[in-house]
């Protein structure tokens, strides 16, 4: 029964990251991968963020509080993926600059794909890393999805617009099936995540990402908030795409990805909710 549940659980994963991609694809134009770029700066102080100093603070803080090995690959591999699909629902709460969010996001995506194995193995030293498992995964199930509904937006929009949210409801259907799936699965090690360091671990590595976005995304104060959350909100179907290739029998490793994949949006929700709110207090005291 077991082995079925985590067979379900390995496809249901495979669904959730396949129709996320689609969804992001019949979102935009292919226009939209240029125009980011347009600030070369900003860029490159989003790709330090994102691939420099997430990885660096991660290190540094697995050397302050030591956590079991699966653990700790579960929050490497959060450091090492960035562009999460859901960071632009919480840039439309925010009233930030979506044009910039779409963008950011999708190069963030792109890097991810080249970025990720390779820096595996400076991150993990001495756990084997199968790189061209890993290159493959991330090409076929976030790449070529993501190419195809971009695709699709261009030549038959129409068709791109109606399939979007049902794309978009398989995508929120089965990353719940994950949870609850893995949850009754290995109920025991999320239990114990809870009695380690890895949930103070998760929330300063949260928090200390948001705030690195935030800082390097300036000037303006909606890029920043981007940034932000984009830094904070990192990769899951990467991690989730390695986890399954090279760990699946290491269900220490799901139950943290899950853990700060979760505790991410819990606490980015929360930012964002309370920033929109003082945006929309202060345009409304600047009107009267």
């Amino acid at each position: 029964m077991e082995a079925l549940l985590q067979q379900i659980a390995n496809l249901s994963v495979i669904i959730y990251i396949l129709s996320t991609m689609l969804s992001m694809g019949v979102s935009f134009l292919p226009k939209q991968f240029l125009e980011p770029l347009q600030d070369r700066t900003l860029i490159i102080k989003s790709l330090a963020a994102n691939f420099l100093v997430v990885p660096l603070l991660t290190y540094l803080i697995l050397q302050i509080i030591p956590l079991e090995q699966g653990l700790a690959i579960g929050l490497v591999l959060m450091a090492a993926g960035a562009g999460s699909p859901f960071m632009l629902k919480l840039v439309q709460v925010t009233r930030a600059d979506m044009a910039f969010a779409v963008g950011l996001m999708l190069i963030l995506s792109l890097v991810t794909l080249i970025y990720l194995p390779v820096m595996l193995s400076f991150l993990l030293p001495g756990v084997y890393i199968n790189h061209l498992s890993i290159a493959t995964s991330l090409l076929v199930l976030i790449v070529l999805p993501l190419v195809a509904g971009t695709f699709l937006k261009a030549r038959y929009p129409g068709l791109a617009d109606s399939l979007k949210p049902i794309f978009t409801r398989i995508s929120n259907l089965f990353i719940v099936v994950v949870v609850v799936i893995y949850l009754f699965l290995n109920y025991q090690d999320f239990l114990a995540v809870f009695g380690t360091g890895a949930l103070i671990v998760a929330v300063i590595f949260i928090l200390a990402s948001y705030l690195t976005g935030y800082l390097l995304g300036g000037p303006s104060p909606e890029t920043k908030m981007v940034l932000g959350l984009g830094t904070a909100i990192r990769n899951g179907s990467a991690a989730l795409v390695v986890a399954v290739a090279n760990f699946s029998a290491q269900y220490s490793v799901m139950a943290m990805i899950v853990v700060v994949y979760l505790l991410s949006l819990i606490l980015m929700i929360l930012v964002s909710v309370v920033m929109g709110k003082l945006k929309k207090r202060s345009h409304g005291g600047g009107i009267s």
